[in-house]
């Protein structure tokens, strides 16, 4: 292989992890057509060059674990994108009219939120993007917590946004997840959104969880709660057997697969 072929193998190499956010060995043999060896040889060239890569076992990852890297989110709109659609149009279906909603931030609650046609409903949004998609629904009405914007996410925390959050009482709350885990519970990459998601739990009847499948057997640095605070969790088809089976033998949650 010239440099040239190498360097564009490398490329989409990196391409594919940021898409899927892993990539197991196997993964890599088929879809490059190699051999195990030369697999675990790419894995290794694009670690040299790429900070935002990381080693996981049998396989290369995304460096968004027991870290303080994360991917923006307008790169996070085209990752797992038709998985997320499906999640959040479940998500809407569960919605009633004239319910009140708290909707918390990021990609996946971005697209609930486009789902919604609903009359009468009363949102709260956690996140300014999030309330200019719902803003022109002249069926919604739309409140927005005060705090401070994290720039790049759109999201609203800290200490003034924790306060304003408790002023709410809601039937339903829609919550995100940057990793989940059976043992650890939701974790979060960045502390700046966890004040806020600790109060989804507190300030409504129901707590939704929606995530796609690439977000389990994943820890984050920073804890927001145990998945015992969750109601309802709603996640895609290619989610792991065993930890499908874990979720319904061992936590007290209802499970929807899209």
């Amino acid at each position: 292989m010239n440099t040239i072929e190498k360097y564009n193998r490398l490329e989409e190499l990196k391409k594919l992890v940021i898409k899927n956010k892993r990539l197991m060995v196997e993964d890599i043999v088929e879809y490059f057509n190699v051999s195990y060896p030369t697999a675990r040889r790419y894995i290794q060239e694009a670690l040299i060059n790429n900070k935002d890569l990381k080693k996981i076992r049998n396989g290369i990852g995304l460096i968004t674990d027991f870290g303080n890297t994360e991917i923006y989110f307008e790169e996070k709109l085209n990752i797992k994108t038709e998985e997320k659609k499906a999640i959040a149009r479940k998500c809407a279906s569960l919605i009633l009219e004239c319910e009140s909603i708290i909707i918390d931030s990021g990609t996946t609650c971005y697209f609930f939120a486009q789902e919604l046609y609903h009359k009468n409903l009363k949102i709260v949004s956690t996140d300014i993007r999030i309330s200019m998609e719902l803003t022109d629904n002249k069926d919604i009405s739309v409140y927005t917590i005060g705090g401070e914007i994290r720039k790049g996410y759109y999201s609203i925390g800290g200490p003034i946004a924790r306060e304003n959050i408790k002023n709410f009482n809601v039937n339903t709350a829609i919550m995100s997840a940057d990793s989940i885990s059976i043992d650890r519970g939701i974790t979060n990459t960045d502390v700046f959104e966890i004040p806020v998601k600790k109060e989804l739990r507190k300030c409504s009847e129901r707590l939704i969880l929606i995530s796609d499948s690439s977000k389990f057997n994943n820890n984050s640095f920073y804890h927001v709660m145990p998945l015992s605070f969750i109601d309802i969790l709603i996640t895609d088809s290619n989610i792991d057997k065993n930890i499908y089976k874990r979720l319904k033998e061992e936590k007290n949650i209802e499970l929807i697969i899209v």
